[in-house]
């Protein structure tokens, strides 16, 4: 009863070529489950403002709406909710040609969270002041509506999507070194 015994010439029980993952397959598995959900949390959070439309239009309930001076266009200022009872309310306002029933020609210039008081106002024909503000936050603005928008979070202001759609980006940060 003799059996052939090959000798390794290597002393170490296991075979350096199988990889680790095969070694250790639970493991494996294990860290996948924890590694992959939290990269992808990280890069969505991280890519979300630079992705990020400004478009809203068609979302919410209109709210208020406000002829131009002179009739051409339209600003109107819808809100939608978020969060249930804890949440809050995000506000935009669209300004369109009037009688343009379209949603896809609106155009958004103003975007944040409602602070309790709004109000729009047209200072001419091509310049609308857009109010929003409580006793703690004003985030009230004026807008050329050809080339400004704001955005509370300063998202649009980041994002690689809008970039080159607007001559001026406006954030709370940059309206109040504006005052």
């Amino acid at each position: 009863m003799t059996k052939d015994m090959n000798v390794r010439s290597d002393s170490s029980p296991i075979n350096s070529r199988i990889s680790w993952i095969r070694r250790h397959p639970l493991a494996s598995v294990w860290i996948a489950m924890l590694v992959v959900p939290a990269l992808a949390l990280t890069l969505f959070f991280t890519l979300r403002p630079y992705l990020s439309t400004f478009d809203c239009s068609g979302e919410g309930d209109l709210a208020y709406s406000m002829p131009s001076r002179n009739g051409e266009y339209t600003a109107e200022l819808y809100g939608v909710p978020y969060g249930g009872a804890a949440g809050g309310v995000t506000i935009w306002v669209d300004v369109r040609k009037t009688g343009d029933a379209d949603a896809t020609s609106a155009k958004s210039i103003y975007r944040t969270e409602f602070h309790g008081n709004n109000h729009l106002e047209w200072e001419n024909d091509h310049t609308l002041r857009i109010e929003n503000w409580n006793e703690y936050t004003n985030e009230t603005v004026t807008l050329n509506i050809d080339e400004e928008i704001y955005d509370g979070r300063g998202w649009a202001c980041k994002s690689w999507r809008t970039a080159g759609q607007y001559v001026r980006c406006l954030t709370p940060e940059s309206v109040k070194t504006l005052k």
